[in-house]
């Protein structure tokens, strides 16, 4: 049976939000229409509150950019971070590889409080400069082998019966663009309960040519088509709509130091929007990958924004 979800956190001001609807979390998602939450926990500490008999899917910490810092790339680091100050803030703490896997687990830990059917743990490489230059050092394969050592040195902290869900992104990584790569990486994994969370925002951010969402259902099926057999290991999907290709070839891909944190967030929206799709081609996303879990992953500020994108999302799924 599917499940319909939304991404939802307690960092914010949602819970408060949540609170002046006077609807518990139950309440408030039988009044969506869902059947649960994709809840993002993204510390060592558990979420409070926790929401457990709401929480299917637990959405893991993720850093942008680790690859510098896991392989002890000084050059890289002193580029990627103003100051060691900085850095250690990046890696809640963490002063060194060993350190950093404490506080992956920690968050892994923090993750099963909510007791969740599964997490989504993000495969990807791209630091700040990256990102507006698009010239990367690690390529696909140098990510997803490093990706799945890390995954491999701390898996033991997730009991069985959760499924790790490893997600796509448009950086280098986990693009699922090229089936050989979704192989590789899988090959490498080194537990049974695991599989692929189908972000399709993600995968369109991949094919700056797409301009529609006719042909961006086109696009992800056929992508899925193509992964053949692997592509059972979907069992999930984030979905949203990211129609940003006039947007990434509209910039300069130029890097300066004094970018700001706003101007760096403004320029990721750009590219990944999260947008609810506005047509029935996200019903033939979901009828081609038939997926468990369907979280609609939508960018909001607030609850209202929420329930309004929702209601156009829901209506053409």
């Amino acid at each position: 049976m599917k499940m319909h979800l939304f991404n939802f956190c307690v960092y914010h001001d949602y819970v408060e939000q949540l609170e002046k609807t006077g609807k518990s979390l139950p309440q408030y998602l039988k009044y969506l229409g869902l059947d649960g939450i994709e809840h993002l926990i993204y510390t060592k500490e558990a979420p409070a509150p926790t929401f457990k008999e709401s929480s299917v899917g637990a959405h893991l910490a993720y850093w942008p950019y680790w690859m510098g810092f896991w392989k002890g790339d000084r050059q890289r680091l002193k580029w990627e971070f103003k100051s060691a100050k900085a850095r250690n803030e990046c890696y809640f703490g963490a002063l060194n590889r060993e350190e950093w896997l404490s506080v992956i687990q920690q968050n892994l830990i923090a993750a099963e409080t909510v007791q969740p059917e599964y997490m989504v743990w993000h495969v990807s490489e791209a630091d700040v400069s990256e990102t507006f230059t698009f010239k990367f050092q690690y390529s696909d394969l140098e990510v997803l082998e490093a990706a799945a050592e890390v995954f491999n040195n701390v898996s033991l902290a997730i009991p069985s019966h959760i499924t790790v869900l490893f997600e796509n992104l448009w950086w280098p990584g986990l693009r699922l663009t090229e089936p050989e790569k979704v192989q590789f990486f899988f090959n490498h994994i080194q537990r049974k309960n695991v599989g692929i969370m189908l972000d399709t925002g993600h995968l369109m951010n991949t094919d700056p040519e797409l301009s529609n969402e006719e042909e961006a259902a086109d696009y992800v099926c056929r992508t899925v088509e193509n992964l053949g057999e692997m592509a059972e290991l979907i069992k999930g999907v984030h979905l949203s709509c990211s129609l940003s290709g006039s947007y990434q070839k509209s910039f300069s891909r130029e890097y300066h130091k004094n970018i700001t944190y706003g101007d760096l967030y403004k320029h990721i929206v750009c590219i990944d929007q999260h947008q609810p799709f506005q047509t029935k081609a996200a019903r033939r996303i979901l009828e081609f990958v038939q997926p468990k879990y369907i979280t609609h992953e939508l960018i909001y500020s607030n609850l209202a924004e929420l329930e309004e994108k929702l209601k156009i999302q829901l209506s053409n799924c």
